[in-house]
C-alpha cells in the first residue's frame, strides 16, 4: 500500500513541477476533464484537442484519465437534470428511457426517436457540466500553479 502512496506523490510532484505555463498546465488539465466526462470521448481525441490548440499534454492526460468513465457516471444525474431543464423534459424519464433502451441493443439505440428524445438532451447536459466542472478546476488550478511559482521565485 505504500508504493501505491509513494507513486501517488510522485506522479503528482511531477505534475506541479511540469516546466510549462500555468495557463497551459491548468488548460490542459481542463481539456483532459472535459473530454473525460463526455460521454465516448478519451485519451485520443484529448491528445489531438491538447496538440492543436497548444496545450500542455501531459496535464491533458492526466485529466482524462482521473475523469474517464468513471465521471461520466457520476454525472449523469445532472447531465440529466441539465439536459432536461433546456429540452423541458423530465430528468426521471431520460434517465429510465436511456436504461431501457440500452438494453434494447444498439440498432435500436441510435434511431430518430432516441437520438432527439433522449441522447440530445443527455449530450446537452453532459456539456454544459464538463465545461462547468472544467472551468472550476481551470481556475483552482491555475491558481494553485500561481501560488506555487510565487512560493518559489
Amino acid at each position: 500500500m505504500n508504493r501505491y502512496i509513494a507513486k501517488t506523490k510522485g506522479y503528482i510532484t511531477r505534475f506541479f513541477l511540469i516546466n510549462d505555463t500555468p495557463h497551459k498546465v491548468a488548460a490542459g488539465f481542463a481539456l483532459g476533464l472535459f473530454w473525460g466526462i463526455m460521454p465516448g470521448e478519451g485519451v485520443g481525441t484529448t491528445l489531438i484537442t491538447a496538440y492543436f490548440l497548444r496545450l500542455n499534454r501531459f496535464s491533458a492526460t492526466a485529466g482524462v484519465l482521473a475523469s474517464n468513465m468513471w465521471m461520466t457516471v457520476v454525472v449523469l444525474p445532472f447531465a440529466a437534470f441539465i439536459g432536461g431543464l433546456i429540452f423541458r423534459v423530465s430528468p426521471e424519464f431520460l434517465i429510465n428511457s436511456f436504461w431501457e433502451t440500452y438494453e434494447l441493443g444498439w440498432m435500436y439505440f441510435f434511431t430518430k426517436t432516441i437520438v432527439l428524445k433522449i441522447l440530445m438532451p443527455f449530450l446537452a447536459g453532459f456539456f454544459i457540466v464538463s465545461i462547468g466542472v472544467s472551468l472550476f478546476f481551470y481556475c483552482l488550478l491555475y491558481f494553485m500553479l500561481k501560488l506555487k511559482k510565487i512560493k518559489f521565485k
